[in-house]
């Protein structure tokens, strides 16, 4: 299209427009139709590029969804392993103290320290888990958000082209 454009923006009517007379008409014809070309060529390669970026985004922003989802899932399921880790201390600590009242052996009491003691190692380690699903949520969160903001800025963009 742009060699056209070239071709007949540059021809000049000579000695042969007498022997023609709607050879200027038909030079500019040619001209008008060699630039229309170009023209939806262009706006063809740039809607294609907006196109493609536009599906890139949509793509992004579902893979971002799912792993939010699953993210939460898994911050949700730590989040009842630390409530029942919490309640089983609490059970662990009434049982100590009842049982310094009733004279328990010292094996019985050993066994239930040492049984505390996995608890809260159990619970330190889910709530360190639970802390770090919640940070990367937020981050997939705000990663999200700002796909969201390219997303609606491109398709500002885009509508002002048109």
């Amino acid at each position: 299209a742009v060699r056209e454009v070239r071709k007949y923006s540059s021809k000049e009517i000579g000695t042969d427009a007498k022997v023609q007379p709607n050879m200027f008409d038909h030079l500019h014809m040619k001209l008008f139709r060699a630039q229309r070309n170009l023209y939806i060529s262009g706006f063809a390669v740039f809607l294609w590029l907006v196109m493609k970026r536009l599906i890139t985004l949509i793509n992004q922003l579902a893979a971002v969804s799912g792993t939010t989802a699953a993210l939460q899932t898994q911050a949700d399921n730590a989040n009842k392993a630390v409530e029942k880790y919490m309640k089983d201390n609490e059970q662990l600590k009434k049982i100590l103290m009842e049982g310094v009242g009733d004279k328990a052996t010292a094996e019985g009491m050993e066994l239930l320290r040492k049984e505390a003691e996995k608890l809260k190692d159990e619970l330190k380690s889910s709530g360190d888990a639970l802390k770090k699903s919640q940070s990367e949520a937020d981050g997939m969160k705000k990663q999200m958000e700002g796909l969201g903001r390219e997303y609606e800025r491109l398709l500002k963009e885009h509508q002002e082209l048109q």
